[in-house]
């Protein structure tokens, strides 16, 4: 039978997910999809993200690739929609080019991390709360997203252990915007390092209540001295926006 590639355009709530990993004994957004395919297909179906997110984390637009029988793409293209629990949706699949790779082929990804400033129990899943209600200097955080754009090492803001050859990332844009109730910081890079974005925030969070200077980004790109850089904040203020290719 002949085989084609899909490419699969996929939001989740990460909330009750530990990761979009496959990993035995634990619930994974790669997990969930791969037993509806299998059930689809009548076999085991691998599938390949654009990359990794972390527990808790979410996306509204991660991309995966999966090898499929042909015959079987329209009951794939139906079925998921259907068959996929509430917090994950497949909202696009279409037939690619063999040579397509949803990660390796990726030139870039944005994502967004979302702050509040008071609590609100309706979208409490997907940010993080400021304690006490503190406020942040809007200004001085822009000018440290500013400072983070470029060609550089990523050591100091990123988690170890996870394997890496190098820790160089290029970040082609970064902004902080402020709105009535909070926050959001945007980045966009052609790769993210292990936890890279949630330290990347508790830093700009760090800058913003005045105890570090703008100036810290530099210092830590330049000297990757992790012991400077601000907190990791927790997954569930973090999404996967977009997924770009050529």
């Amino acid at each position: 039978m002949s085989v084609i590639r899909i490419k699969m355009l996929i939001e989740y709530d990460g909330t009750d997910f530990s990761g979009w990993q496959l990993q035995p004994e634990a619930r994974t957004v790669q997990g969930d999809i791969e037993a509806i395919l299998e059930k689809l297909c009548g076999r085991r179906t691998a599938i390949t993200g654009s990359g990794r997110t972390d527990a808790g984390v979410h996306a509204l637009g991660q991309v995966a690739h999966a090898d499929i029988v042909i015959d079987k793409l329209e009951r794939v293209r139906t079925g998921l929609p259907v068959m996929l629990p509430d917090d994950i949706s497949v909202t696009e699949v279409e037939e690619v080019d063999s040579f397509f790779h949803a990660r390796f082929q990726a030139v870039s990804r944005l994502y967004s991390y979302r702050i509040e400033k008071n609590k609100h129990p309706l979208m409490n899943r997907y940010c993080h709360t400021l304690a006490l209600s503190r406020e942040l200097v809007t200004a001085d955080m822009q000018k440290a997203a500013g400072l983070s754009i470029g060609k550089n090492d990523w050591m100091a803001m990123a988690k170890e252990g996870s394997g890496n050859s190098d820790w160089i990332v290029n970040v082609i844009s970064a902004y902080v915007m402020e709105d009535e109730s909070g926050w959001t910081f945007l980045i966009q890079a052609n790769r993210f390092l292990r936890g890279m974005v949630r330290i990347w925030a508790g830093t700009l969070v760090s800058i913003g209540s005045g105890s570090t200077p703008p100036e810290i980004i530099t210092e830590l790109l330049e000297t990757k001295n992790r012991n400077k850089a601000g907190v990791s904040l927790p997954g569930k203020g973090l999404t996967l926006m977009e997924v770009k290719y050529n």
